[in-house]
């Protein structure tokens, strides 16, 4: 929590050309979807989500498996199965997925990231 997940994922949106201007994190919305030069750009976050049924009901597996389009993921590694689920079928796919994560530095206005290719 705080560790700038969204700042980087708007500041993302923006760099990508997004039309409309970035709304919050999607955490009450889930999912929040822009257009862009690319096509579709989604914007999803798992934090609210409890339980596999929940994930299942959401339709979220729609924009991975059924899209032609960028996404963004919050929270996702709450959900280990469904992250390798995602990775795999990227994979399968040919398509490429990168994985940020965000920490806290050694002091409270610094971040550490990581951006690795899976």
């Amino acid at each position: 929590m705080g560790a700038g997940k969204t700042t980087f994922a708007r500041a993302l949106l923006e760099s990508m050309g997004v039309v409309q201007p970035p709304e919050g994190s999607p955490t009450f919305a889930l999912a929040h979807e822009y257009l862009c030069p690319l096509g579709s750009l989604i914007h999803i976050d798992f934090y609210r989500i409890r339980f596999e049924e929940e994930l299942e009901q959401s339709g979220l597996q729609s924009y991975f498996w059924e899209r032609d389009a960028v996404v963004i993921s919050e929270w996702i590694s709450l959900w280990p199965s469904f992250e390798r689920a995602v990775t795999e079928n990227a994979r399968s796919r040919a398509s490429s997925v990168w994985k940020v994560s965000l920490d806290f530095g050694n002091e409270s206005t610094l971040r550490k990231m990581k951006i690795e290719r899976l």
